[in-house]
């Protein structure tokens, strides 16, 4: 896709496309402090490739409000720690490069949803805080264009298994 910076689309394009680029960093950054404890927040000793649980210290202390009991009863599970990761790395790879559009849209708002409910309501709005910033962003960058521009989404959407599996569009 060639960009018109000459119009207000193209500008607006660009700028989802940027957006869509932060966004995934964000995650992606997200899974290499916790899989290598960067200290921002993971220490080194809690990083998982020191056998740290990505999701003990969280769903441990640092959840409140009504589903509180529940998620500190998954604190530590080996296979939430996995989904976990798996999550942050295949969404936010997917917003870099701008490709599985659909997936990594949901994918975000999902796991967006999820951490927006671990601290119900939250501490600084009783209704909104950043979570729901993020999935409203994740929805305007997939309707208005963002994965047309800075990514591969036009290569991704000829290869023959996207064509033959449109959810991967």
């Amino acid at each position: 896709m060639v960009l018109d910076l000459e119009s207000d689309r193209g500008r607006g394009e660009l700028v989802l496309g940027i957006l869509r680029i932060v966004l995934g960093f964000m995650l992606i950054w997200a899974f290499l402090d916790k899989l290598l404890g960067l200290g921002m927040p993971t220490t080194p000793e809690a990083a998982m490739i020191n056998g740290g649980s990505p999701t003990e210290y969280y769903l441990s202390n640092l959840v409140s409000g009504p589903l509180e009991g529940f998620y500190s009863s998954l604190a530590g599970n080996p296979a939430l720690d996995l989904l976990l990761m798996a999550g942050l790395l295949l969404v936010g790879a997917a917003m870099i490069l701008g490709v599985a559009s659909r997936l990594s849209t949901v994918g975000m708002c999902v796991m967006m949803a999820l951490m927006f409910s671990l601290e119900m309501p939250p501490d600084d709005n009783p209704l909104v805080d950043y979570h729901i910033v993020y999935i409203l962003a994740s929805i305007v960058i997939y309707y208005l264009g963002g994965y047309g521009v800075l990514g591969l989404d036009g290569r991704w959407s000829e290869l023959s298994i996207v064509k033959r599996f449109p959810i991967l569009r």
